[in-house]
């Protein structure tokens, strides 16, 4: 009786196995979009990957903003985002020291950027008046 319960334990245990391997690798694919506002998401792939897409644009898997986006925020119908460089290869490390500005206008889609110093982008939010509060790491 010990053998006949053991041996249906095992069974089930394998068949549950192989169940949970198939579902990883046939299942649905993990998304990585995360919204942002209005039509705007941010996809972040990997660490070196992260980027901005409108996803009611005409080819929503063109990104708005390319790779790699540090940080955003949102003001109103604007949405503000730090971006930094793709370095050449894999074994350098991103600098996230130095880095442009992007300013998107949600309500009509128009984009402002690269905005190259924090004085550019300073008196870009003056005159949109804009004023950005808290930034969200990616």
């Amino acid at each position: 009786m010990f053998f006949k319960i053991l041996g249906n334990t095992i069974v089930v245990v394998i068949l549950l196995s192989i169940a949970l391997t198939i579902y990883s690798v046939f299942g649905p694919k993990e998304d990585f979009t995360t919204p942002i506002m209005a039509n705007y998401a941010i996809v972040k792939e990997n660490s070196r990957s992260a980027y901005i897409i409108n996803s009611k644009s005409a080819t929503p898997e063109t990104p708005v903003v390319e790779s790699i986006v540090i940080s955003y925020a949102t003001s109103g119908k604007f949405i503000a985002v730090k971006q930094t460089a793709v370095p050449e290869t894999k074994e350098i490390k991103p600098d996230y020291t130095t880095y442009s500005y992007w300013l998107i206008n949600t309500a009509d889609d128009q984009v402002f950027g690269p905005l190259t110093t924090d004085d550019d982008f300073n008196a870009k939010c003056q005159e949109l008046e804009l004023n950005f509060q808290e930034w969200i790491g990616t």
